[in-house]
């Protein structure tokens, strides 16, 4: 299933206020870390997400 990049956009939101609260909070470290890498993780899927529908826009019918 392909999520769309409105959900790819609103997720990586969450998770970068999700990674600013933790990396604010003493001890929270190790959560800091975890949500780091979630948004890297969503930052390189909504770029793919773009790369991917602006090749399907260069498509034509009789290409695709």
């Amino acid at each position: 299933m392909v999520r769309t990049i409105e959900k790819v956009e609103y997720d990586l939101e969450r998770a970068r206020c999700e990674r600013d609260t933790w990396k604010t909070n003493r001890g929270g470290q190790s959560n800091y870390e975890m949500a780091k890498v979630m948004v890297s993780a969503l930052e390189k899927e909504l770029s793919d997400a773009i790369n991917d529908q602006a090749k399907d826009a260069h498509k034509t019918p009789d290409s695709a």
